[in-house]
């Protein structure tokens, strides 16, 4: 009887072995090959400012669609500038776009953070010299571009196989659609977003909320209790006399991070595990991380930036990595509600009116707001029309809504420069004396210094303002109760959730803080009420008075 031989292995080619786990984990090749201003990668450290465990399995994760919802200083910008080297040096024949918000952020980010690393060892047989500009890059067979996302015509016609996205809230809203189209024909299509959030709903938060939702848990050592980090929670005050309110000064272990249960402190050097709040979603995996999750940043810090930030959005934001909005401006159903005084629509002008305005906007689906001016400057909503424009009739909407307008005799008409050039010339005809095209413009000292000024051109027939005030405007009349409204019908139900739509967020550049007007819906009928009261406000910069034939005069 014969004994089949079994070879006997007396040598394992270790290099070998680590070389395939790298080739297949991007964390463990960022541990060997990626360095950090010249120093290597670390994820578990005793040194707390080297100790991030939560980054490792990030990088690890290998999900063609993530989204990370992340606060400032946690180093995702490496994480992800990790992951695009990573997959350029183990794929062949691929893409990969790299996006920034502005164009100076992607330079000063080529040029501090990936020429350095492109430089070391690893690298220096795998870059064309002869290919190595700000924006592109070419590592083996494979491409790295770097644009601004601020314009989405950059993305149009590049196909790709890995989309990462930085900062993706502080992009223009949508630009990502157009670099996602070329990842349709590749056989990978990662897309990568992070970003500290802004307000609820909109950019990485409204994309993290589709997501499973992955939390880093952390088991209390004392109790056992396993939780993520919350400000409200684990922020916890030890010290009852360390904070000067007068001063605003906080004393050294006044606050811990600690169990929101047995409330002692939580041991932040050792290492949670990442756990999905809603695990049976698998289209895209979210992450949420902290600053509360970082072992460097001490909870005394967390609260002296608290005390320091003008805008507790952007604390929110920034520090804790949470969206934020402001309730004061923002509109409910009991808003609209109680600023229904008006028996119904009005569907003509009536004597009681001293003058009437529309403002229009222009799209796809194209929004009339129809108002209504008395003669002690009270404004009433009359009536509100949509209409969906049609590519066989040349200018459906534009001729709808005159032929809506005239029953009205209207003196002024705003309607959006920015989508309806050949709508407007044809408004222009039909109301010569009354119809305006309006331009939008964003002025950040406008909102920290001075007032913007409606600018009005009466040669043009053009009117330039500024968006966010004129966007405020509308929020607060209709916060106030200042806008009369018809009774509660479908064309009330969407006006009212196109104006919840609409939020006034805060922005930080260059050290100034200002707001602007957003959105995280459908806000059309918001924008038409907006070109409506830039109107109104011509309007009520004079007396009016009402005479027989219902006209107004100026005095």
């Amino acid at each position: 009887m014969s004994i089949e031989r079994v070879p006997i292995i007396t040598r394992i080619n270790t290099s070998e072995i680590e070389e395939q786990m790298c080739n297949k984990f991007a964390d463990l090749w960022a541990l060997k090959y990626k360095t950090i201003k010249g120093k290597p990668t670390t994820f578990i450290s005793s040194n707390p400012f080297k100790h991030r465990p939560w980054q490792s399995a990030i990088l690890r994760d290998a999900h063609p669609n993530k989204v990370i919802e992340k606060s400032r200083q946690l180093g995702m910008s490496e994480v992800g500038l990790s992951e695009v080297l990573h997959f350029l040096t183990t794929k062949e024949d691929v893409k990969a776009m790299y996006i920034f918000p502005r164009n100076q952020q992607m330079v000063d980010f080529s040029k501090s953070r990936i020429k350095p690393v492109l430089q070391t060892p690893y690298f220096l047989d795998k870059v064309d010299k002869t290919m190595d500009s700000v924006t592109t890059k070419k590592i083996l067979n494979n491409w790295l571009f770097m644009r601004s996302g601020w314009e989405g015509a950059t993305g149009e016609g590049v196909d790709t196989d890995f989309l990462a996205i930085d900062e993706y809230d502080r992009m223009k809203d949508g630009v990502e659609l157009s670099f996602q189209e070329g990842l349709s024909a590749s056989k990978y299509g990662y897309m990568r977003r992070w970003s500290t959030p802004s307000i609820p709903g909109r950019g990485v938060n409204g994309a993290i909320s589709k997501s499973d939702q992955m939390r880093y848990i952390w088991t209390c050592e004392h109790c056992g209790t396993k939780q993520f980090l919350t400000f409200d929670d684990n922020l916890i005050q030890v010290n009852p006399n360390g904070v000067n309110s007068a001063t605003q000064e906080i004393a050294d272990g006044t606050f811990i991070i600690g169990c929101k249960k047995c409330k002692k402190p939580i041991n932040r050097m050792g290492i949670g595990e990442w756990v999905p709040m809603y695990p049976s979603i698998h289209e895209v995996r979210g992450y949420h991380i902290s600053q509360l999750d970082a072992a460097w940043i001490s909870a005394d810090n967390i609260m002296r930036r608290r005390f320091s930030y003008s805008s507790k959005q952007l604390f929110y934001n920034y520090v804790i990595g949470e969206p934020f909005a402001s309730e004061g401006i923002k509109i409910t159903e009991a808003d609209i509600k109680a600023s229904i005084r008006l028996g119904r629509e009005q569907v003509a002008r009536t004597s009681a009116y001293a003058a009437i305005v529309a403002g229009i906007d222009w799209g796809d689906v194209s929004y009339m707001c129809i108002l209504g001016v008395k003669s002690n400057g009270v404004v009433d909503l009359l009536n509100l029309h949509s209409v969906h424009d049609d590519s066989k009739i040349p200018l459906k909407a534009v001729a709808y809504f005159c032929a809506i307008l005239r029953s009205y005799q209207p003196n002024i008409v705003v309607a959006d420069a920015g989508y309806g050039a050949d709508k407007n010339s044809y408004g222009y005809t039909q109301f010569p004396a009354a119809w305006y095209s309006c331009y939008w413009t964003t002025n950040k000292d406008a909102h920290s210094k001075t007032r913007f000024i409606d600018q009005w051109n009466e040669s043009s027939r053009e009117v330039t303002v500024d968006k966010t005030l004129s966007i405020q405007r509308v929020l607060h009349s209709i916060k106030g109760h200042l806008i009369g409204l018809f009774p509660w019908c479908e064309k009330i139900a969407m006006f009212t959730q196109h104006l919840k739509n609409t939020v006034i967020m805060d922005e930080e550049s260059d050290g100034l803080v200002y707001s602007r007007a957003t959105r995280v819906g459908p806000d059309h009928y918001c924008c038409a009420l907006a070109y409506g009261l830039i109107g109104v406000n011509k309007l009520t910069n004079y007396n009016i008075n009402v005479n027989n034939s219902t006209s107004v005069e100026f005095i």
